[in-house]
């Protein structure tokens, strides 16, 4: 066998087990270099330029961070922070019926200054820097304020950043927003609404980032502010003292809010704006209201309350001396008198009362009853002291038809009172059948702020009329003719034209079409019956012919040679210990056969002289009506 010859260098196997201690003559050096080989000199000095260097970039990185960067970096580090600060989602569009914006989006930046680590006289000290002559009213709201105070806002980034760098020393920023417009301004007020800062009380309620939020306050903005509101998103970033950013980056986005879409008409809302403004400043009114809606299904085509306000001024928050007068003016422009106004109704609530008297058999149509001007009641305890109930005019003999059109107190007293061969239906009839049409209730508008009205009752004065706490005869003569305590809203009153129009059926009126998450229908507004009046259509039809022969002979007859047939009702309800002021209805609806529009005005407060300026205004609304928006009568 041939013996496999190995270099001097290789170790055989069995010299790894050798023990060199146990063999004689042993030569140790014979591994020398084969266990291990020297480095060389050559290596030795390529590894000690290798460490020369390593340990001089290590040098030169200590000295850079040390002291040529030192300053900035120690200065970054104590400053620089990190905050969460928010994203706010595009607010959703409130909409007419045909699209047109009643409440819209602009883009536009705000100067914000984060007051997060000043005490109150910091804030107030800044504060007075950047603007002294505005500094009061920022101010109001520091006390609840945690992190940010708005100083200014412009479309025009330049010149808020101009003001950032002028004041570089001072914790500023520059934040991206949506400013919300209101297109209709004044006319459209009390319906669309406006936004608002959250008070205090609300202020506890949210998170930190959701503090300088605007949330609607009043209209559609307020009721639908779930839907138009979207979701808040978030980013992280890293600023320093002075409120320059570093870095930032997004942890969440927002979410846009939904587009409400209202039954509203726009153009039809500023022409009833118009019409009312106009009469009650022309004709000497403190102010007035009407609602126009579709009696088949409720739907609002507009509802206006005047004198109104510039929702674009409020939820701007300026100029103060607008808000101030908004505030505090006796004309009440924040007030919606379109559906919190009460208001004695007048002559306008005698249809109501004549269906009771048929449906109760008080009364045939036909029937007869004389006015001579007056009603005269003998007084048992003093035959020369009788009790006078008066008349607008001595109208002779009219039956029920004629009653309406013309507007007889008398014969109105002697249906609802009674008076020789009439027995009347007193006063438990007609606050039943008030009831029963959904008078002293809440008509359930999806608008806040409604008043239900208010029906008197025996009981009720005898509670607080202690000077005259017994419930007489005249008291439900006085009631009869819609005078004395009786109170009702216009979005009542067109609720109850809207019920005769339709047959009986009482509508929830509604402000909602429908609600859109771009082009998906998510909601839209439900036809509700509140409730049905079981009325013959015999009797009904009397009433509906007496309020036509109103709008052609009658009260109304400022409607006649308009070229469509309508039902209508005037009144004027006196007010005032004098009786020196009145307040001007109309409620009807139209086309007569086929109804498509109920509606009511009332203005306010206006010359007992002046007895027709809610029929004059209805005239101009149904001649634009039938010129510019004929769609609206198909």
């Amino acid at each position: 066998m041939t013996r496999i010859k190995f270099s001097n260098k290789d170790i055989e196997p069995d010299e790894v087990f050798m023990d060199s201690k146990n063999l004689p003559g042993f030569e140790r050096g014979r591994f020398e270099g084969r266990l291990e080989f020297p480095i060389s000199s050559e290596t030795l000095d390529y590894l000690k330029i290798v460490l020369v260097l390593v340990f001089g970039l290590f040098i030169y990185r200590l000295y850079d961070l040390q002291v040529t960067s030192g300053d900035i970096l120690k200065t970054r580090a104590e400053a620089n922070h990190l905050k969460i600060l928010p994203l706010w989602p595009e607010r959703g569009r409130i909409l007419d019926r045909r699209g047109e914006v009643l409440a819209g989006n602009n883009s536009a930046f705000r100067l914000v200054l984060d007051s997060s680590e000043l005490s109150d006289d910091g804030k107030k000290t800044l504060v007075d820097k950047l603007l002294p002559h505005d500094s009061e009213q920022i101010l109001v709201e520091i006390s609840f304020k945690k992190d940010n105070i708005i100083i200014a806002d412009s479309a025009n980034w330049q010149t808020l950043e101009a003001i950032r760098r002028e004041y570089r020393d001072l914790p500023l920023r520059i934040e991206l927003f949506s400013s919300r417009f209101y297109p209709l301004g004044d006319a459209g007020a009390h319906l669309v609404g406006y936004l608002g800062k959250l008070l205090a009380k609300e202020s506890a309620k949210v998170n930190s980032l959701e503090i300088d939020k605007l949330t609607g306050r009043s209209g559609a903005e307020n009721i639908y502010e779930n839907y138009l509101a979207g979701r808040i998103g978030s980013k992280l970033t890293e600023v320093d003292s002075v409120g320059g950013t570093f870095s930032e980056v997004v942890e969440k986005l927002p979410e846009a809010g939904d587009d409400v879409y209202l039954s509203i008409d726009a153009d039809l809302q500023k022409k009833v704006y118009e019409e009312i403004k106009t009469f009650a400043d022309d004709r000497g009114f403190r102010g007035g209201g009407a609602v126009l809606l579709d009696p088949t299904d409720g739907e609002v085509l507009s509802l206006v309350s005047y004198p109104g306000f510039d929702p674009n001024i409020l939820t701007k928050g300026s100029p103060k001396k607008n808000i101030d007068y908004y505030l505090t003016s006796s004309s009440k422009p924040l007030f919606n008198r379109a559906i919190s106004g009460l208001y004695s109704s007048g002559s306008i609530i005698k249809p109501l009362y004549a269906i009771a008297a048929l449906e109760e058999g008080i009364i045939t149509p036909e029937k007869e009853i004389l006015s001579t001007g007056k009603l005269i009641v003998p007084n048992p305890f003093d035959p020369d002291q009788p009790s006078i109930f008066l008349d607008w005019k001595a109208h002779g003999w009219v039956d029920m038809r004629h009653a309406i059109a013309i507007s007889s107190n008398v014969y109105f007293y002697t249906i609802g009172g009674g008076f020789g061969d009439v027995k009347g239906l007193g006063v438990t009839k007609l606050r039943e059948w008030l009831s029963k049409f959904g008078f002293g209730e809440k008509t359930n508008i999806d608008l806040e702020g409604e008043r239900g009205g208010f029906i008197p009752s025996p009981e009720w004065k005898a509670e607080t009329q202690k000077e005259d706490p017994i419930w007489r005869v005249g008291d439900t003569y006085n009631l009869s003719i819609g005078q004395g305590n009786f109170q009702t809203t216009p979005v009542q009153m067109a609720v109850f034209a809207a019920t005769i129009a339709n047959g009986g059926k009482i509508m929830e009126p509604r402000i909602l079409k429908e609600i859109k998450s771009g082009d998906r229908v998510i909601d839209s507004g439900k036809s509700t019956v509140r409730k049905s009046v079981n009325i013959s259509t015999e009797n009904l039809e009397v009433v509906r012919e007496g309020m036509n022969l109103s709008s052609k002979i009658g009260t109304a007859q400022a409607l006649a040679n308009i070229d469509l047939k309508i039902a209508a009702k005037t009144g004027t309800a006196q007010i005032g210990v004098e009786k020196k002021n009145v307040n001007s209805w109309f409620i009807g609806y139209f086309p007569y056969d086929n109804p498509k529009i109920a509606m009511a005005v009332v203005l306010e407060g206006g010359s007992s002289s002046n007895l027709v300026g809610a029929t004059a205004a209805t005239r101009q609304i149904i001649e634009w009506i039938l010129v510019y928006r004929p769609d609206l009568l198909k």
